[in-house]
């Protein structure tokens, strides 16, 4: 069967098609997981807290795990990276900028000021062990490294749910919590079937996807960390597109915010983590370290942005971020082709 979507997969069209089938694939698995296992959850007395700040939050970076596991298996760890740093640049770049362009972003939760700074410490963090593996014993994120990041997740994670306790009053938590209880209504045998479901969906989306970037990337003639710096990293970071867009239209600033920085983390540490304890992320050619600074200076002027004009996202800030990523993904591609 996977022989045969290869051989389909020989000219661009029949490649895209196959990526664009992927990806809905992915996106559709994520959302019976989380529903399904939000569910289950609630069935063994977990409080909403917990599951918006575990479950809900995962579900958003589900896509960028499996198309990474799966990626890396296969070999293709180079666009695995690219996939991370790229959905991280575009959360904020693209998706934070599109928003703000549209309505100007208000921060005004505890949560957001506390993880933002260790967002930027977390993607500095992830630069300076990128430098020590591509001037030291290597050009990959190997396991031990990968095994710091997953102990890093497990520490945020704990520090993340004794915050939640005692900022109960955040709109951020109460809003996750609500959207945790609405997920979690689905009787037992369906939540169970969810949770199935959507995992093999995401099994076959992310292979799906694999296979359709690596044909087109062979096609086109790019490399594999480029097709998941732009293609792939746009196409899995679609539902903190969707999340935005929806917690924006009700009002809640916060949510778009929190979930985007929270996104980002989990990229870094979890699916990074992840993906490297598996099999080692290449660090491709010189390009890749430039990539991580790129990822790191959009990072890093979200901060202010957050913290001035009233604490606002102004339309102007949107517009420099919108501006920052299409003139960074002009770069990469012009790069490919010179």
């Amino acid at each position: 069967m996977l022989d045969l979507l290869v051989e389909f997969a020989a000219d661009p069209w029949s490649a895209s098609l196959i990526l664009v089938l992927g990806v809905i694939v992915l996106l559709i698995g994520g959302h019976l997981l989380v529903n399904g296992a939000a569910a289950i959850a609630r069935r063994l007395g977990w409080s909403t807290l917990v599951i918006g700040l575990t479950i809900v939050a995962f579900g958003t970076s589900a896509p960028e795990l499996f198309f990474n596991v799966i990626a890396a298996k296969s070999g293709h760890s180079e666009m695995s990276f690219g996939n991370i740093v790229g959905s991280n640049i575009a959360n904020i770049g693209l998706i934070l900028g599109v928003t703000a362009l549209f309505a100007p972003l208000v921060v005004h939760g505890r949560i957001i000021s506390k993880e933002l700074p260790w967002l930027v410490f977390i993607s500095f963090f992830a630069l300076g062990m990128a430098l020590v593996t591509f001037f030291g014993k290597g050009q990959s994120f190997d396991r031990f490294e990968g095994m710091i990041m997953l102990a890093a997740f497990a520490a945020f994670m704990i520090a993340w749910y004794r915050m939640g306790k005692r900022d109960k009053a955040d709109p951020l938590i109460v809003e996750l919590g609500t959207e945790a209880e609405e997920e979690s209504q689905a009787s037992l045998p369906l939540a169970i079937s969810m949770l199935i479901g959507g995992l093999v969906m995401l099994l076959l989306g992310g292979k799906l996807a694999e296979i359709g970037a690596v044909s087109a990337a062979k096609l086109l003639g790019l490399s594999e960390s480029l097709i998941g710096l732009t293609i792939v990293a746009v196409a899995t970071s679609l539902p903190e597109l969707a999340t935005c867009v929806i917690a924006v239209r009700k009002g809640h600033d916060d949510l778009a915010i929190g979930n985007i920085i929270g996104s980002n983390l989990f990229n870094l540490l979890l699916v990074l983590g992840t993906t490297a304890v598996i099999t080692p992320v290449v660090v491709p050619g010189k390009w890749g370290i430039w990539d991580l600074v790129a990822m790191n200076v959009i990072t890093l002027l979200l901060w202010p942005f957050a913290r001035t004009h009233g604490k606002k996202v102004s339309r102007i800030e949107g517009g420099i971020l919108l501006l920052l990523y299409f003139g960074y993904m002009t770069f990469s591609v012009v790069r490919e082709l010179r």
